[in-house]
């Protein structure tokens, strides 16, 4: 293909890309990874009127500092930089592949952009996008034999994003090989260059180890399998790349063992496009497997490396191209590949993004607060909250993120001040349970928010949004309405009151609750309770406690427990079922309670009750 030609095409991508990206950033009614966009669109917003945000490690220094301009246009002018960013990157990735795999230029050009990790990231306010900037330059950097800028630049990396400091071997091997020994201690150039102007602000020259944001040991996320990422690849990378980046890691490594040689720039390529790669890769699955270092295993984080993993690829399309002699033939199949690409992305990605019900939940809650009468502060856990609510998050004079007392969080407020406790943050972030606020004498209950399916979030914990206020009156809680049903068992010939469902029957009868019987109020609590025993082994998922909430045809809530017996269970057992819905239901629903004997098992029950209250 003439060089002309492939520039034609290589410009006819990147319009193409850039509209679809402008186009989504209209469309999309949520950010990919949601909060933590938030946060860094805060830092660099008010990083000029509070300096000291320009180093802050959680926010990383290198980042907000190029983000700060573009916050001045909005979040969606935010949102632009990182894809400006992305798009010179692929520029540069294509670069790179034109020098050393020219072959598998232009598709891993677009193999790259529709990774599905690395797409997403493009309108995101996150760091990725700008790591893996940073990465592909020093590579190509490092090609032109530019190995002092390669350091100099490489260097400041960790503050884009901490990590980044497992390169710095890598890059220091290559230089050894290279010969080049002054461009290793210029590793360290960005490192002194923020313990200097840190230690101007801070007074603390080893600020940097003392500020460090990130737990060293377990974390409150807690840990997953090794090889999570590697069972997230295909949403990660997409299939067409994975089969790319196998095959040229293998033809790679074949490569290099037929003709070994130290001072090889075959092996010092593969150093440090390939051993960057995998090493970043290992390094997040350890750190997660392991529950270090405050991770979530969120895959997102593989985005900053995926251009030098498609890097990886082109040398699988180099091995194509040696084996498939017909050039028209190569071409067919390479076009297969990159629309095989995007065709599955798009396939296994919705866009395009829409507000999942958390999201719509946090602003129903928001829209709430902007017509209460808010004369205090607001308090919050998900930094969400600050940017519905249109908050400068670090003016402590409206609003607080956390708050010092965990026990009574009232003590850390005054009167009139508003809470907001949602489900996920406040007791993993935050380290304050739902609990802890229902028990404060202080805090009022003023509303609260629940999604009409149940959604279980990090910790186990079923989300809801509760906001409270802190009330002069104190210990004045909200009224409770509560309605107890019980099963009833009629008497057998023997007196006994038990009821036995055997092998024949499936379905135990029901306790059944009119939703126009309760007190309308905002939430419903259900606690349903049996009596039971049995004379064999029941396993888990045989047999079911049941509360379903249903309209017609229609099921709003639907909620099971396993009743289990073994072998060492001889006195009746007791298992409860609970679950919370809103009360905003069509008042034609009904509650239905009742004992589901899936795999058709004799059991014995002694009592079924219900008791519902309205909060």
């Amino acid at each position: 293909m003439k060089r002309t030609d492939e520039k034609t095409i290589l410009w006819v991508f990147l319009v193409v890309l850039i509209f679809i990206q402008l186009l989504l950033l209209w469309k999309n009614e949520v950010v990919y990874e949601g909060a933590d966009n938030i946060t860094h669109f805060h830092m660099a917003r008010y990083a000029f009127k509070y300096p000291h945000l320009f180093l802050d490690l959680w926010g990383k220094p290198v980042f907000t500092t190029l983000l700060a301009p573009f916050t001045f246009l909005g979040f969606k002018g935010a949102q632009i930089l990182n894809l400006l960013i992305a798009v010179l990157t692929l520029i540069f990735t294509f670069k790179i592949s034109k020098s050393i795999f020219p072959k598998g230029a232009l598709a891993i050009f677009v193999l790259t952009a529709f990774a599905p990790v690395y797409f997403l990231l493009m309108l995101s306010t996150l760091t990725e996008i700008l790591f893996s900037f940073l990465l592909v330059v020093s590579v190509y950097l490092f090609i032109k034999n530019k190995f002092i800028s390669t350091a100099l630049l490489l260097s400041f990396i960790p503050f884009v994003r901490s990590e980044g400091i497992i390169l710095f071997p890598v890059f220091a091997v290559a230089f050894a090989l290279k010969r080049n020994w002054y461009a290793i201690p210029a590793l360290a150039a960005g490192t002194f260059f923020y313990s200097v102007i840190g230690f101007f602000v801070f007074d603390d020259i080893l600020w940097l180890i003392n500020r460090f944001p990130y737990p060293t040991g377990s974390s409150v996320y807690g840990s997953g399998e090794l090889f999570h990422f590697v069972k997230k690849s295909y949403n990660i990378f997409g299939v067409p790349l994975i089969l790319l980046m196998l095959a040229g890691l293998i033809y790679w490594l074949i490569e290099i063992f037929r003709k070994f040689s130290w001072k090889s720039d075959n092996l010092i390529l593969f150093i440090i496009i390939t051993g960057s790669w995998t090493g970043y890769f290992a390094a997040h699955s350890f750190v997660w497997w392991q529950g270090m270092g405050g991770s979530l295993g969120l895959i997102r984080v593989i985005g900053a490396v995926i251009p030098l993993a498609a890097l990886t690829g082109t040398k699988g399309i180099q091995f194509l191209a040696e084996k498939i002699k017909k050039q028209h033939v190569l071409v067919v199949l390479l076009v297969v590949i990159s629309v095989a690409q995007v065709y599955l992305f798009f396939g296994q990605n919705k866009l395009p993004l829409k507000a999942n019900p958390v999201d719509k939940l946090i602003v129903k809650s928001a829209e709430f607060l902007k017509n209460e009468n808010t004369e205090g502060r607001i308090f919050y856990f998900n930094p969400v909250f600050a940017f519905q609510l249109g908050l400068n998050p670090y003016d402590s004079a409206t609003n607080g993120w956390f708050f010092g007392d965990k026990i009574q969080p009232s003590n850390s407020m005054e009167f009139g001040d508003i809470l907001i406790w949602d489900a996920h943050f406040g007791p993993n972030e935050g380290g304050t349970s739902y609990e802890t606020m229902e028990k404060d004498p202080w805090l009022q209950k003023i509303k609260t928010f629940l999604p009409e399916e149940k959604i279980t979030v990090l910790g186990g914990y079923n989300y809801e949004i509760h906001i409270y206020r802190k009330e002069k009156l104190g210990a004045d809680r909200e009224s409770t309405e509560t309605l107890i049903r019980e099963l009833e068992i009629p008497v057998k010939e023997d007196d006994s009151q038990i009821l036995e469902i055997g092998k024949g029957e499936e379905y135990s009868p029901s306790i059944v609750v009119n939703m126009y019987e309760l007190k309308r109020s905002e939430v419903v609590d259900v606690l349903l309770s049996v009596q039971y025993k049995s004379d064999i082994q029941i396993g888990e998922n045989e047999v079911l406690m049941i509360v379903s909430v249903e309209n017609g045809t229609d099921n709003l809530r639907y909620e099971k427990l396993s009743l289990t017996w073994t072998k060492t269970n001889t006195e009746w057992k007791t298992d409860t079922l609970e679950t919370r819905f809103p009360a905003d239901v069509p008042e034609s629903a009904i509650i239905k309670m009742y004992v589901w004997n899936m795999k058709k098992k004799r059991i014995v029950i002694k009592s079924l009750k219900s008791e519902i209250k309205t909060l």
